[in-house]
C-alpha cells in the first residue's frame, strides 16, 4: 500500500515538473519557431492577397507581426491587428490591441492554415517559400492550350506563344472559336505572381493553376472556364 502511494505521488510530481515547463504541453516552441518568417494570407480565388512577416520577438500581447502595405485594402480587419500567438488546440491567433483574435487560423497540412469562415470568407496561409517555389516560368507555359467549359466541348484552341509584345507575349488563335471566345479575341498573355492573365479586346481574364495542365478563370464559378494544355 506504502509503495503504492508512493509510486503515485511521484507521477503526480512528474507531471507537475513537465507542465511548469513553458511549451512542453502543446510543443509551442517548436510550432513558433517554425512560424517565423514569410507568409501570405489570401483568398479562395487569391485576388486579394496579403503578405506577412511572423517573428519570434516578443510585443505587448504575443509576438511582432509586419505587413505589406497593399494588405490593409485586400483585408480592412488586419488594421487592427498588433500581435500574433497561438490559443487552445494550437490555433494561430491574430491578436488586437485588447488581445481578442481578429483572424484564427487552423494547420490543415504542413505550411498550410485555413480559417475559420469569418466576415472575410474562407482564408488561407501558406508561406511565401512554397508559393515561389509552386510559381510558373513563362517557358513552362508556352504551347498549346484549350480554353473549354467541359472535357470534351473545347471553345477554342490558342497557342501561347515566347513572342514578346511589350511586357506581355503574343497569342495565336486557331480557326473555330466560339463566338463568346471570338469577342473576347485574346491578343496576349502574361503571368503575374500565381496567376495567368489572357488579355484582348475584351479586358482582361484571370486564370488560377489547379494543376500542371489545367488552369481556372478566376473568380470560380459553379462553370469555370478552363485553360487546358493540349
Amino acid at each position: 500500500m506504502v509503495r503504492s502511494v508512493a509510486l503515485v505521488a511521484a507521477l503526480i510530481l512528474t507531471v507537475m515538473v513537465f507542465s511548469a515547463i513553458p511549451g512542453v504541453a502543446r510543443g509551442e516552441g517548436a510550432v513558433s519557431e517554425a512560424m517565423v518568417g514569410g507568409w501570405e494570407i489570401s483568398n479562395v480565388d487569391r485576388d486579394r492577397r496579403c503578405p506577412v512577416t511572423f517573428s519570434a520577438a516578443a510585443v505587448p500581447g504575443g509576438h511582432r507581426i509586419d505587413f505589406d502595405s497593399e494588405c490593409p485594402g485586400a483585408f480592412p480587419s488586419l488594421a487592427g491587428v498588433v500581435a500574433w500567438g497561438f490559443g487552445p488546440k494550437e490555433v494561430l491567433r491574430l491578436l488586437d490591441a485588447n488581445g481578442g483574435a481578429v483572424m484564427e487560423f487552423t494547420e490543415v497540412e504542413n505550411g498550410m492554415f485555413e480559417s475559420e469562415r469569418g466576415a472575410d470568407g474562407l482564408l488561407f496561409l501558406q508561406t511565401q517559400a512554397a508559393l515561389k517555389a509552386e510559381a510558373r516560368t513563362a517557358e513552362q507555359i508556352v504551347g498549346d492550350w484549350n480554353l473549354l467549359r467541359e472535357a470534351d466541348k473545347p471553345l477554342c484552341r490558342l497557342t501561347l506563344s515566347d513572342s514578346a509584345s511589350g511586357d506581355a507575349f503574343r497569342v495565336i488563335v486557331k480557326p473555330g472559336c466560339d463566338k463568346t471566345i471570338g469577342s473576347f479575341a485574346p491578343m496576349t498573355w502574361r503571368l503575374e505572381r500565381d496567376q495567368l492573365l489572357l488579355t484582348g479586346r475584351g479586358g482582361t481574364w484571370r486564370f488560377s493553376e489547379s494543376d500542371a495542365t489545367v488552369w481556372e478563370r478566376v473568380p470560380l464559378t459553379v462553370d469555370p472556364l478552363l485553360l487546358v494544355r493540349q
